[in-house]
């Protein structure tokens, strides 16, 4: 990451999943190391909004678009209370393994996903 500005964090909105798990985190966010950009408000025509929609985008202050696990390492560290597990997670090399599976598990399963999966599908969730 460059420069010490705020990172951008797109979120989707309208899974409630999300919702709370970003709300959690504006409250950690005092130093306002952190802007948030709802996608089901506000897209961003630079991103893949499947892409986004399916896994956490995290812009650094450099521009580069951090992606899924690593994208939650990089907000982590702006947050208070998040920064020693981020910090551990990014030296240890099972727990992040383990981590990261995780992660990809339950973002697979996330209630928004499903209903937008299946909105693009012409299914009822």
């Amino acid at each position: 990451m460059s420069g010490n500005g705020p990172i951008l964090v797109y979120y989707d909105g309208l899974c409630p999943v999300c919702s709370r798990e970003v709300a959690l985190y504006r409250q950690l966010n005092r130093c306002g190391g952190i802007r948030w950009q709802d996608l089901a408000e506000d897209t961003d025509p630079s991103l893949d909004l499947d892409a986004a929609f399916r896994l956490l985008h995290v812009r650094d202050t450099g521009g580069f678009l951090h992606i899924g696990f690593d994208a939650h390492l990089l907000m982590w560290e702006r947050l208070r209370g998040f920064r020693l597990l981020a910090w551990a997670l990014r030296r240890c090399r099972p727990g992040r393994l383990v981590a990261e599976s995780v992660y990809l598990w339950l973002t697979a399963r996330r209630p928004g996903l499903r209903r937008r999966q299946a909105a693009s599908s012409g299914i009822n969730a």
